[in-house]
Formats: structure tokens, C-alpha cells, sequence
């Protein structure tokens, strides 16, 4: 979603069927950490929120779900 300014901003949202609060904040730093990484392949000006759901938490996994994922909205410049 067009946020109006030249930055890209993101929100990471885990759902509650995550064992416990560690797996929870695991997953949310892990796919931050993949935001971080590919923040600057991205058009600038856009809000995004991302649904954290359980799974594998491994880096390539999720790195790979999330660029899936925003080459699917178009984000990619």
C-alpha cells in the first residue's frame, strides 16, 4: 500500500497458534532480518504487513517466502 513518503515501512505479525512467546519473537526477528536484507530491492514509498504463520523457521525458508511474496505485490524495482 502507497504510504505517501520515500520509505518503505513494515509490520511483522505473528499469529497466536505459535507455541509460546519465544517461538514468536524468534519468527518475528528472523523475518525482520530478511526485511532488512532486502529493503534497498525494493520501490520506495509502500507500507507493508506481513502474517507470520508457524512453520520451519529457517532463514533461506523464510527469506525466500517473503521475496515470494512481495515479487507477487509488485514491490520489487
Amino acid at each position: 500500500m502507497p504510504n505517501g513518503i520515500e520509505a518503505n515501512r513494515a509490520v511483522f505479525i505473528p499469529v497466536r497458534s505459535y507455541a509460546n512467546a519465544v517461538a514468536r519473537n524468534r519468527a518475528r526477528r528472523l523475518v525482520r532480518e530478511c526485511w532488512r536484507l532486502g529493503k534497498s530491492r525494493l520501490l520506495p514509498g509502500h507500507d507493508v504487513a506481513v502474517v507470520l504463520y508457524p512453520g520451519l523457521d529457517l532463514f533461506d525458508e523464510r527469506r525466500a517466502q517473503l521475496g515470494r511474496l512481495l515479487r507477487q505485490a509488485g514491490l520489487f524495482a
